[in-house]
């Protein structure tokens, strides 16, 4: 993904819409008059860590590797029962 917005039809994967970041309320737009439609639509726009690594010139490989990294760091405090500042663990309580 660049810097564009797109909106996917889930079913087919094809792209329906795309248009720039700038630009991102047409998107918006554009996929309630889908859903309205009754398509099931995803819309896909660049995060800011994506954006960032962009501007300092990296590759798809290097995007690809970035989402990665954030997947796996998301799952790894899912797995190690961390919480977040959300969904905290449970606290065990001591009897004094």
């Amino acid at each position: 993904m660049s810097g564009s917005v797109k909106l996917v039809d889930k079913m087919t994967g094809s792209v329906l819409f795309e248009c720039s970041i700038q630009d991102i309320d047409k998107a918006y737009v554009q996929a309630e008059e889908y859903e309205q439609m009754g398509l099931d639509i995803e819309l896909k726009a660049p995060s800011m860590p994506e954006t960032l690594v962009r501007s300092l010139g990296g590759s798809d490989e290097s995007i690809n590797e970035l989402n990665k990294a954030l997947d796996d760091e998301i799952a790894s405090h899912i797995e190690e029962d961390l919480g977040c500042s959300v969904c905290l663990p449970e606290q065990e309580s001591k009897a004094d």
